[in-house]
């Protein structure tokens, strides 16, 4: 036996209000129009839902437990309304960011924080990985978008689109009080001098630092440690005498993480850091937000 829900729903206005003509002006429909869902109803249940000899309308026990359902249905119904609402505007679903490693540590955290807080019905996952990593789970539609240096994409790739988001230097990072990083100019000689913590195989830092000592006349650095860990790496520069090269946004603003970048630049270190996100796929409000609300985190860290 099939029950519409909608007269359910017209069912448990009748109740609430006592009488067909306040519930025919609430639900927006005529006296008569409910009166014949009454008798519909009851004729294919085979049950009366109200008894006929009482003002206002009394409900029988099957009537009230069947407004008991229809009031659970607007209940159900009103919330799909309201969540298909929340989405369109960006207040509800899941958000998927890839994002390397040293990236996730501090910015991408503090950003994905507070848009969490103005945003409690949506859910983030931040997905850390390498270049290869994350363009593989882009195009296997695993991430909605990837923030990365414009090295993790080929500009020429028509599937791809870029948003620049912020430009940001790498630069020589150790220990907050470190002797060298004191130092106005740094030499080869200073360089060469040091133990290096190096970074993994598949991360493009390793070549960019590899890149940046050549050019100042190290062309052996000596590298003590490798870790694909970027809280191994900190720590380790935390309580060593060792440096290593990583972006500014890889820091904590004001040293409160105990590290510290060198005052000499490292040459052509710039990097402009994107949005990396498949053309193809249209882009959500969720989506479109979030790259909005980091660019006003990034903004807000530099002030």
């Amino acid at each position: 036996m099939q029950i519409d829900p909608r007269h359910l729903e017209q069912l448990a206005v009748i109740v609430e209000t006592g009488t067909l003509q306040q519930a025919a002006d609430r639900i927006g429909t005529s006296q008569p129009a409910l009166s014949r869902m009454i008798s519909t109803l009851e004729a294919r249940i085979g049950m009366e839902l109200f008894e006929r000899t009482t003002r206002p309308l009394k409900p029988t026990s099957i009537g009230v437990e069947l407004a008991h359902q229809g009031r659970a249905i607007r209940t159900a119904r009103l919330r799909a309304v309201e969540m298909v609402d929340f989405g369109t505007r960006g207040f509800f679903g899941v958000l998927r960011i890839g994002a390397p490693p040293f990236l996730c540590r501090s910015l991408m955290s503090e950003a994905i924080a507070s848009f969490l807080e103005a945003r409690p019905k949506i859910r983030v996952e931040l997905i850390s990985d390498y270049h290869a990593g994350l363009m593989e789970r882009i195009f296997l539609n695993q991430i909605d978008v990837i923030v990365g240096p414009t090295k993790f994409a080929d500009k020429s790739n028509t599937d791809l689109t870029l948003e620049p988001l912020f430009r940001d230097p790498n630069v020589i990072v150790g220990r907050e009080g470190h002797p060298l990083l004191e130092k106005p100019l740094l030499t080869a000689a200073d360089l060469e001098s040091v133990t290096w913590v190096g970074h993994s195989e598949r991360s493009i830092l390793l070549s960019d630092m590899s890149d940046a000592l050549k050019e100042m006349g190290v062309s052996n650095p000596r590298v003590a440690f490798q870790s694909e860990s970027a809280e191994a790496v900190l720590e380790l520069l935390r309580n060593t005498n060792f440096l290593t090269v990583l972006p500014v946004y890889a820091l904590r603003p004001g040293g409160s993480d105990g590290l510290a970048a060198a005052q000499a630049d490292l040459p052509a270190h710039s990097q402009m850091v994107n949005a990396i996100t498949l053309a193809q796929r249209p882009e959500t409000k969720l989506t479109a937000d979030f790259k909005a609300h980091l660019k006003d985190s990034i903004a807000a860290r530099k002030t």
